[in-house]
């Protein structure tokens, strides 16, 4: 990735800065001190890059910063970017700082003050940050796809939410184009490793993000941004794996490195099959499932934060089991919706996320028809409250890979009636991608953490990214692998394979996917 620091340093030859300020993370949390810096300075292979010590030393003198040169001179945010300044720019001087991940918003905002009142007007700030790590090229754009929105828009308080390497360090640069009124991006370059070296299914990547800021103001648009998966079932043999490896053993490896799979979006959901009841209670149920509410703490590290209940599960412990998976989810923060009987208020959540709300509607299709009227009320509700609505459906035919008439019927009258995206449960394999009217519908999202290995297709599934716009929505798909309840992305040969074999059976229309991903129009005539 060379190339993109190498032409923003050239770019700035005509400029001639008199000063680069870097900043970047301090990767191997050595050294003491919150922000760490050096007063040395830089050999270069095109010479010596000089440090300012005279701005320096208004930090050092001010006890704002720490000098640690060992520290700094393996910082390789900061030392891998010396020889393009210098070639570039061999009159300017350098001053570069990194911090650690728990540096304090006050005392990044002492140092943004601080540097703002001493700075040059010419001096240009450079933030050295990567941005989504140990990813396939598809989930790095999914991830990146929130960044950027939330990079854009200033939204501080969503910064933790996004994938990058240093939260502290993008929080400072931001607030340093905040002082200087350079809030509006003239240019930005986006890519990954992957891309850069045409090696589509390459794996543990970084991606980069260049956005470049002028004086302006900023983008005021806003995105949330979704991860949907299938059925989680964490009883029966699923309980049995977990009492024999442990926790991490079902999502450990999806996860991947610093848990970052299930990082970089605003809400992580699926359909939870059964109840988080505090006792199994006697049955007449052939099959009745009852989730351990100490496993609550496991779905918590992955992130996850919103449930559906609405499925044909939800009250195998009875009503007052139903009750008490309310209250444990309740106790642990975690939202939930929908229910294994009828419609109404409890069938709605919506959420504040960012400045947008987001509706989430559960219905379960399985036992008996729902009513269709009181659905499109809730619906439309949802319209008016929200500005966006996901509809989550338990319907369908078990093991059957295409939709019946039945669930195309009701997606298309759910859309008609105004949801954005329709994600199906209960079949156990996954089923067809509709576009209707530019919204889109997932028949049956399959298994994600469940015990039947008897086939191949019962042990696939499908997780869904859905990022909401202001004018468009972007679907991402990842294809998941279950091998004795242990799930993982597929290898890129696999996923191929699955995704051809989806859009085959899939009614698209005029759109395709590309890496895996499509846009939509955010809204319809």
């Amino acid at each position: 990735a060379g190339h993109i620091p190498a032409s923003f340093f050239s770019a700035l030859e005509e400029q001639k800065p008199s000063l680069i300020v870097l900043i970047g993370p301090n990767h191997f949390h050595r050294g003491e001190g919150d922000i760490i810096t050096s007063v040395r300075d830089w050999q270069t292979p095109y010479g010596t890059l000089r440090t300012s010590k005279k701005f320096m030393s208004t930090f050092v003198e001010a006890d704002l910063v720490t000098v640690d040169e060992e520290v700094m001179s393996e910082e390789h945010s900061i030392y891998s970017l010396m020889p393009f300044i210098r070639k570039s720019l061999p009159d300017a001087w350098v001053l570069p700082f990194i911090f650690r991940d728990d540096a304090s918003s006050s005392t990044l905002d002492q140092f943004v003050a601080e540097l703002s009142r001493i700075l040059p007007d010419d001096a240009v700030i450079v933030a050295s940050i990567d941005f989504s790590h140990y990813q396939t090229s598809p989930v790095a754009d999914f991830h990146d796809e929130l960044a950027k929105s939330v990079i854009r828009s200033f939204d501080y308080d969503r910064l933790s939410a996004l994938e990058t390497d240093s939260t502290p360090s993008l929080h400072a640069f931001l607030k340093l184009m905040e002082a200087r009124g350079a809030e509006s991006i003239a240019y930005e370059i986006h890519s990954n490793a992957a891309k850069l070296t045409g090696d589509a299914g390459a794996t543990n990547i970084t991606s980069y993000y260049s956005p470049y800021f002028v004086a302006g103001e900023r983008d005021t648009s806003d995105a949330v941004s979704v991860l949907n998966f299938g059925d989680i079932m964490i009883d029966r043999n699923v309980k049995k794996q977990i009492d024999t490896y442990g926790t991490d053993y079902l999502l450990g490896k999806l996860a991947g490195d610093e848990n970052r799979f299930f990082r970089g979006m605003d809400i992580v959901s699926a359909n939870l099959e059964g109840p988080f009841a505090d006792s199994r209670r006697p049955t007449t149920k052939s099959i009745a499932f009852r989730f351990d509410p100490g496993l609550i703490p496991m779905l918590q590290q992955y992130n996850f934060s919103v449930f559906s209940q609405a499925n044909n599960h939800s009250y195998d412990m009875g009503s007052a089991g139903f009750f008490e998976s309310k209250k444990n989810l309740r106790v642990a923060g975690i939202d939930f919706y929908g229910s294994e009987f009828g419609v109404n208020d409890d069938s709605l959540l919506i959420k504040q996320v960012g400045h947008k709300k987001v509706a989430f509607i559960g219905v379960n299709d399985t036992h008996a028809p729902i009513d269709l009227d009181a659905t499109t009320a809730l619906i439309r509700r949802a319209e008016a409250e929200a500005d966006m609505t996901i509809m989550n459906i338990h319907w369908g035919e078990e093991y059957k890979e295409l939709s019946n008439a039945r669930q195309r019927f009701l997606a298309r009258k759910f859309i008609d009636a105004g949801v954005d995206a329709v994600i199906g449960h209960h079949p156990h394999v996954v089923q067809e991608v509709e576009i209707y009217r530019d919204r889109p519908i997932f028949y049956s999202l399959g298994n994600f953490l469940f015990d039947q290995y008897f086939s191949i297709p019962t042990q696939q599934g499908l997780a869904v990214g859905t990022v909401f716009h202001e004018k468009e929505i972007s679907v991402h798909l990842f294809p998941l692998q279950g091998r004795l309840s242990q799930v993982t992305l597929m290898d890129h040969t696999n996923a191929d394979e699955f995704m051809a074999a989806l859009i085959d059976r899939s009614r698209l229309g005029t759109y395709t996917f590309s890496n895996f991903h499509l846009s939509l129009p955010q809204r319809y005539e």
